[in-house]
C-alpha cells in the first residue's frame, strides 16, 4: 500500500481570505484572513507531526504545491533545582545558552550563504563579508575550530579558539 501524506489545500478567494481543508475535510468553520495563514500550517504540522502536502491555489488558479515537515519536538525540561539556579550544562559543563558567533573574511561575495562546518547552521553575509551565527556552547568543543565556506564564492576560512 503506498504511503499518503494528509493533504492540506489553501484556496484563497477574491477578498484574500483562505478556506482550508484537510483530507477533504474543512479546517476552520469560515475562511481566514491570509495572514493567518502561516500560523494555520504551523498549528496542522504541530498537531499532527507527519510531513503533510501543502497546495496553495489562488484566486488567478495558480497553483503552488510542496511538502512540509513539522518541527522536531521539544526536548521535555527536566526538572532539577540546579537548573532553577544556574543556566543548564552538558556533561563538560559548558552552557547550554546560545552564543553569536561572528566572523569576517575577504572573498565572500555580499548575500552569501555561508556554511559553518561541522554544518550546524548558515547564515548570509552582509555587504562587508561580515558574517553572523548563533552557535550553542555545547556544540563547539574547547578551543576547537569552524569552518566556513561560501557556497557560491567558494571561499573557505577558518577560525580557532572556539568554545
Amino acid at each position: 500500500m503506498p504511503v499518503v501524506l494528509p493533504h492540506l489545500i489553501a484556496r484563497v478567494s477574491e477578498d484574500e481570505r483562505v478556506t482550508l481543508t484537510l483530507d477533504g475535510e474543512p479546517v476552520t468553520a469560515d475562511p481566514v484572513d491570509r495572514s493567518a495563514l502561516g500560523g494555520m500550517l504551523d498549528g496542522i504540522l504541530r498537531s499532527r507531526r507527519v510531513p503533510v502536502r501543502v497546495e496553495i491555489i489562488e484566486r488567478d488558479g495558480t497553483t503552488y504545491t510542496d511538502v512540509l515537515t513539522p518541527p522536531p519536538p521539544a526536548p521535555e525540561p527536566v526538572p532539577d533545582e540546579a537548573s532553577e539556579v544556574a543556566p543548564a550544562t552538558d556533561a563538560a559543563g559548558r552552557s547550554r545558552v546560545p552564543v553569536l558567533f561572528e566572523a569576517s573574511s575577504e572573498g565572500f561575495i555580499p548575500g552569501e550563504d555561508v556554511a559553518l562546518a561541522v554544518i550546524i547552521r548558515h547564515s548570509s553575509t552582509n555587504g562587508d563579508g561580515h558574517v553572523r551565527h548563533v552557535v550553542e556552547d555545547r556544540e563547539l568543543a574547547p578551543g576547537g575550530e569552524v569552518l566556513l565556506f561560501g557556497r557560491i564564492s567558494g571561499t573557505t576560512h577558518v577560525v580557532g579558539g572556539l568554545g
